[in-house]
């Protein structure tokens, strides 16, 4: 839809104004210059969302953190809260309280379609599957085929095209205040960049970034 283009273009725009500038010479790599440099991912966490597993020696896996998935969790819960006992409270009052059912499917459909929609996105693993030598999204294990799909979309990206593991920084403002949420993108041969995770712990951002820069033979960038 091309209003949908619109908004992406301006959400990108503002992303970009608010980059904080990065000295690309100190990467000292032809590819940082053709590379962009602001957030790839708008938004994030002040929190850990993903930790990175490396106890199987084919695969260097982020998976969710026990908090991302409790955190998440509440949200089902409260939602699955929220149309139970409201469309228990009307077939117990009969049809007179028929606003209950609006309720029900507002208030509890909401939260629960947020809080299963939140686990899907976080639970999904991402794997570095040194067996195959490709990175993917899922449990499902990768395809003969690697590379774009009908749909435009990239399951599967063989470790070749990887030139690099990028590092950025996004100040979040919030109501209560503003905190630091940093990302892991790769970049690719053609410049392109695909975000991995975003989270703000740093530490465990910059170790976890370091592993796989190292297991992948390619640069880290950190302009964090």
């Amino acid at each position: 839809m091309a209003w949908l283009q619109k908004f992406k273009q301006l959400v990108e725009e503002a992303q970009k104004r608010h980059a904080k500038p990065v000295d690309i010479e100190q990467f000292n790599h032809p590819l940082a210059g053709q590379t962009e440099w602001h957030p790839l991912k708008g938004g994030g966490a002040n929190f850990q969302t993903h930790q990175l597993d490396s106890s199987n020696p084919d695969q260097l896996v982020f998976k969710a953190t026990r908090f991302t998935q409790i955190f998440s969790g509440i949200f089902t819960v409260v939602g699955i809260i929220g149309l139970v006992v409201p469309l228990a409270i009307f077939f117990y009052h009969g049809a007179e309280s028929w606003w209950l059912i609006f309720f029900a499917l507002v208030f509890g459909g909401l939260f629960t379609a947020a809080g299963a929609m939140l686990f899907y996105y976080t639970a999904a693993p991402k794997v570095f599957d040194t067996f195959y030598n490709c990175y993917y999204v899922g449990r499902k294990k990768p395809q003969d085929t690697l590379g774009r799909n009908q749909s435009g979309k990239r399951p599967v990206i063989d470790f070749n095209e990887i030139k690099a593991i990028q590092v950025l920084s996004e100040r979040i403002s919030s109501k209560n205040g503003s905190y630091l949420s940093y990302e892991i993108n790769l970049v690719l041969a053609d410049a392109s960049r695909i975000n991995v995770i975003d989270h703000g712990k740093h530490e465990a951002v910059i170790n976890d970034a370091q592993m796989l820069a190292t297991q992948l033979g390619v640069p880290l960038w950190d302009a964090s």
